[in-house]
C-alpha cells in the first residue's frame, strides 16, 4: 500500500512539474512572439531610414 501511496505523490509531482514547464512554455512562446513582432517593426523602420538617407544623398548629389 505504501508503495501506491509514494507512486501516487511521485505522479502528483511529476504532473505538477510537467504544468509548471507547459506555463513557462507558453510564457516564452508568447515572449518570442512579441520579440518577432517588435524585430519586424525594426527591420521596417530601419528600410524606411535608408530610404530616406538614400533619398537625401541622392538631392545632395543633385545640387553638386
Amino acid at each position: 500500500m505504501a508503495d501506491i501511496t509514494q507512486l501516487t505523490a511521485e505522479r502528483q509531482k511529476l504532473m505538477q512539474d510537467f504544468l509548471k514547464v507547459k506555463h513557462e512554455l507558453a510564457k516564452i512562446k508568447e515572449e518570442n512572439k512579441a520579440l518577432k513582432a517588435e524585430n519586424d517593426s525594426l527591420h521596417v523602420q530601419l528600410e524606411e531610414r535608408e530610404i530616406e538617407y538614400s533619398n537625401l544623398f541622392h538631392a545632395i548629389q543633385e545640387m553638386d
